[in-house]
C-alpha cells in the first residue's frame, strides 16, 4: 500500500504571479495585445524624450547622478549613463512628469511609465533581447492592471496612488524577469514590495505625483535585487488578513473572483492590457471626455454668447480635478492646469487644441481662456458609471436662452474610442522632436514597432540619448 501524497499548499497570490512573469512565451500573447503594448511602449518613450527637457526632468537626472555612478543603463533624452535603479528612476519619473502617459480606465492606472522604466534599465544591464523586454514589458502591464483594478476606486478614495502603489510590484515582475530570477527570490522579491510600495495623492506646487512610477522602478529593482541575494519577503504579501497589501491599504482583503492573480496566465484569459486607454490630451484623464465634447460643440455658437457652461462630473472627482474653484479657473501653474476641468474645457473651446503647447510655451493667464473659465462649472453627474468608464459632458447656456450640450460617455484613446496608429505616432513625434530630431524620431517609430526582433536595446538606447 502506498502512502498517499501530502496534500498541497495552495499556492499564494505572489507565487502566481510570479509563475506568470518568468514564463510568459511570445506564443501566450494575443497578436492585438502584442501590438498595444508596443504602442503604448513607444507612447511613453516619446513623452519621456519631451519630458527630458522639462525643469522636472533635469531636476530628476542631477538628483540620481548624485546617488552614485555606474553605467549599467542610460537615462531617456541625455544618454546619461547611470546604474540600473537610477536610471529606472530617472526614466519612470520622465514618463509621468507631463501626465501625459497612459491610464487603465477600470484601475484608474498609469500601466506604462514604471513598466517601461523597469524593462529598460534591467534590459540594459542583462543586455536582454528586444522579445525578452517586450515580454517582460506585456507581463508589467497586465499585473498592474489586475492589481490596481481589485483596489479601484478605493485607493484613490483613501489617498494613495494606485500608480506608486501597484505599479512596484508590476515593476519587480518584469524585472525579475530579465534579471532571470529563481521563482522562489521572485516571490520574495514580490513580498518586499509590499513595504516599498507607497505613494500619497497630494499635489499643490509639488512634484511629488511625478515621482511616483520612478520611486516604484527603483524600488523594484532593489527588491529583486535583495530577493536574488536570498533576502527573505512574505509570500502571501496580497492576501494577509494582518498588515498585508490589500488589508492595509483599502481594508478588505480580495477573495474569490477579485484575485488579483484570476485566470493569469490561462487559455483563454481577459487580458487587462486591452483596457488601457492612451492619452491625445496632456491632461488629467478624468478630463479627456469633457476635453471632446467641448471640441465637439466648437464652432456651433460665438464665444461672447455663453452665459454659463455646466460640467456634470463624477460626485467623487470634484476634489481632484474641480476644486477649490479660484485655483481651477485661475491656475498660476501648469500641473494646476491640466487638473482642472473649468479651465481645459475653456482652452479646447477658446484654442481648439489642448497640447503641450497651451499647459507649458504659452501664458496660463490669456484673459479668453480665463473668461470662459470664469463662466464654467462643475455639477454632479447622476448618470457616471465611473469607474468604469471616465464621462464627460458639456452643458453650453447661451445668453439667447438656447442651451446646447454633448455628452461623452468615454473618451478618444479608450477600448471604446480607439486612437489610430497613425494618431499615436503623430503624438510621438511631437513629443519626441522636443529632444531629438524629426529623422531620430522616425527610427524610433521603426525601433520600437519592431522591438521584439532587436538583438539588444543598444540601437534604441542609442537613439533615445541623440539629444543629449
Amino acid at each position: 500500500m502506498t502512502n498517499p501524497s501530502p496534500p498541497q499548499t495552495p499556492q499564494t497570490e505572489s507565487e502566481k504571479i510570479a509563475r506568470f512573469a518568468l514564463t510568459l512565451k511570445l506564443q501566450d500573447v494575443p497578436p492585438d495585445v502584442l501590438a498595444l503594448a508596443k504602442e503604448h511602449f513607444l507612447d511613453v518613450v516619446g513623452i519621456a524624450l519631451a519630458s527630458s527637457k522639462f525643469d522636472v526632468g533635469r531636476a530628476a537626472l542631477k538628483g540620481a547622478r548624485a546617488l552614485g555612478r555606474g553605467d549599467e543603463a542610460n537615462a531617456i533624452g541625455s544618454g546619461t549613463p547611470l546604474p540600473a535603479a537610477s536610471a529606472a528612476l530617472v526614466n519612470g519619473v520622465l514618463a509621468h512628469a507631463l501626465d501625459f502617459d497612459d491610464t487603465h480606465i477600470g484601475a484608474i492606472y498609469h500601466a506604462s511609465a514604471q513598466a517601461m522604466a523597469a524593462v529598460l534599465a534591467a534590459g540594459q544591464a542583462n543586455r536582454s533581447t528586444g522579445e525578452e523586454v517586450l515580454l517582460a514589458f506585456v507581463a508589467a502591464l497586465e499585473i498592474g492592471c489586475r492589481l490596481a483594478t481589485v483596489g479601484a476606486p478605493d485607493f484613490h478614495n483613501r489617498g494613495f496612488h494606485p500608480t506608486a502603489l501597484c505599479g512596484t510590484f508590476a515593476a519587480a515582475a518584469a524585472a525579475g524577469r530579465l534579471y532571470k530570477a529563481h521563482q522562489e527570490a521572485l516571490v520574495s522579491s514580490l513580498g518586499l514590495c509590499g513595504s516599498q510600495a507607497s505613494g500619497i495623492l497630494i499635489g499643490g506646487n509639488s512634484w511629488l505625483k511625478r515621482l511616483h512610477p520612478g520611486w516604484s522602478a527603483h524600488s523594484a529593482l532593489a527588491a529583486v535585487a535583495l530577493g536574488q541575494a536570498g533576502f527573505l519577503g512574505p509570500s502571501s504579501v496580497f492576501e494577509a488578513t494582518k498588515g498585508g497589501f490589500y488589508l492595509t491599504h483599502i481594508q478588505r482583503v480580495p477573495e474569490g473572483d477579485q484575485l488579483p492573480s484570476l485566470g493569469l496566465g490561462e487559455p483563454g484569459q481577459e487580458w487587462q492590457t486591452r483596457g488601457i486607454a492612451l492619452k491625445p490630451y496632456p491632461c488629467c484623464h478624468f478630463i479627456h471626455a469633457f476635453v471632446d465634447a467641448a471640441l465637439a460643440l466648437r464652432g456651433q455658437f460665438d464665444l461672447a454668447d455663453i452665459e454659463r457652461i455646466d460640467c456634470p462630473l463624477t460626485a467623487d472627482l470634484h476634489k481632484m480635478v474641480a476644486e477649490p474653484r479660484e485655483a481651477c479657473i485661475r491656475p498660476t501653474i501648469p500641473y494646476r492646469a491640466l487638473f482642472s476641468v473649468q479651465y481645459v474645457v475653456a482652452l479646447a473651446l477658446a484654442r481648439g487644441r489642448v497640447d503641450l503647447a497651451t499647459f507649458h510655451d504659452e501664458p496660463l493667464d490669456a484673459p479668453d481662456v480665463l473668461a470662459i473659465a470664469a463662466k464654467t462649472w462643475c455639477v454632479d453627474d447622476p448618470e457616471s458609471d465611473f469607474p468604469a468608464h471616465f464621462p464627460g459632458e458639456v452643458i453650453v447656456h447661451l445668453k439667447d436662452g438656447r442651451t446646447l450640450r454633448c455628452r461623452k460617455p468615454a473618451s478618444l484613446g479608450t477600448l471604446d474610442v480607439p486612437l489610430s496608429l497613425d494618431a499615436l505616432k503623430a503624438k510621438f513625434k511631437t513629443n519626441a522632436t522636443r529632444a531629438v530630431s524629426a529623422d531620430v524620431a522616425d527610427r524610433l517609430v521603426e525601433k520600437v514597432l519592431s522591438l521584439e526582433q532587436a538583438a539588444s536595446l543598444d540601437e534604441i538606447m542609442a537613439l533615445c540619448g541623440a539629444g543629449g
